[in-house]
């Protein structure tokens, strides 16, 4: 997914909004399968991507974050991965990156778990 260069100040207006739209439809969701994204926050003047995974049961498995940034500061590219443990109905993080806020930034993050890989590239803010 490629989401396009953003500003810090919409990201400031912005992240409240969506940090609680998506903290609040995921704590009351009813859905019965796993859901995950990316969370967008401010930190220390940087964007900060994490992913992140929900789940009614407690659940394990493997991921996979990779980030590919660039803007006036230059470009990067990070990957990260490991197993994790979640416990049911916590939104648990899994991989954090920090980048200059001002950049455009390509994100892939998989979450694979009992024999199934879930894509969860969309923003936070999408899942109900």
């Amino acid at each position: 997914m490629i989401i396009p260069t953003r500003r810090s100040s919409a990201i400031l207006l912005g992240l409240a909004l969506v940090a609680a739209a998506a903290t609040g439809g995921m704590a009351n969701s009813g859905a019965s399968a796993v859901q995950c994204g990316i969370a967008a926050s401010s930190e220390r003047g940087m964007l900060a991507l994490e992913g992140t995974v929900l789940s009614p049961t407690p659940l394990s498995g493997e991921y996979r974050l990779a980030i590919r940034s660039s803007g006036n500061g230059g470009s990067s590219n990070i990957s990260q991965g490991g197993y994790f443990t979640a416990n049911a109905n916590e939104a648990t993080p899994l991989g954090k990156v920090l980048i200059n806020a001002g950049s455009s930034y390509d994100v892939v993050f998989d979450v694979t778990a009992d024999g199934k890989t879930l894509d969860c590239d969309q923003d936070l803010a999408s899942l109900r």
